[in-house]
């Protein structure tokens, strides 16, 4: 198992030093719920960053055909749903993109915006061995340092990336950042599940993104 971020092994600037760095989260929020919470305080308390970008997803290309709620509603959700957290800002400028939607491509633009920022982009542990096949995935390894967060039933360890298209830099410093929290299983396709079935009480959504569940009649 990897060793928790604590400290940054590349050179970076120790916590409570200029500069800070930029977190960037990004996701489907189909819908958000509390285990995305939890990610974002985490990151902002471990990783060396002033601010969390959440950025709702658009075309993207993983999840095209998949049962999404339209992007007005992600985006409303993911407001309400870190609307208590001092540091975080939802960005949407995916969802403001025509055409399919690259991580590298917004992970560009933000770095063009302030390239003196550092970039950390979070990913959970099921996401690891798929990164390959992210579009220009060295590149997008160049542009940001990517931060892991545990899921249940994927670990972070080495024999996850011995076959994967990446260079033995890119192996270690996949395995040297990783957020120290406790693994879990939540996933939204599971949440939206349970609503059709008529669950309401649900502890993994926030009260706020429920209500807005009710109240705009989704995944019904």
């Amino acid at each position: 198992m990897a060793r928790p971020l604590d400290p940054p092994r590349d050179g970076s600037p120790p916590r409570g030093s200029a500069p800070r760095g930029l977190g960037v989260l990004g996701g489907a929020f189909n819908p958000p719920h509390r285990t995305h919470v939890r990610l974002a305080e985490q990151a902002l308390r471990q990783l060396p960053i002033a601010e969390l970008r959440v950025i709702p997803s658009g075309d993207h290309p993983h999840k095209r055909g998949r049962d999404m709620a339209p992007a007005e509603d992600r985006l409303a959700m993911a407001r309400i749903a870190f609307a208590d957290l001092s540091g975080v800002v939802v960005d949407d400028r995916e969802l403001r993109r025509a055409g399919p939607s690259f991580t590298v491509d917004t992970l560009a633009e933000l770095h063009a915006e302030a390239p003196e920022t550092k970039l950390w982009f979070l990913i959970g542990s099921d996401n690891l061995p798929l990164l390959p096949t992210w579009h220009e995935h060295h590149r997008l390894l160049a542009l940001a340092t990517v931060v892991t967060w545990p899921r249940r039933g994927h670990p972070i360890e080495p024999a996850a990336l011995a076959t994967l298209d990446l260079s033995d830099a890119e192996r270690r410093s996949l395995l040297a950042n990783v957020l120290d929290l406790p693994a879990d299983d939540v996933a939204a396709s599971d949440l939206r599940q349970r609503w059709r079935r008529g669950e309401r009480d649900l502890p993994e959504l926030p009260p706020g993104v429920a209500a807005y569940l009710e109240a705009r009649a989704l995944y019904r």
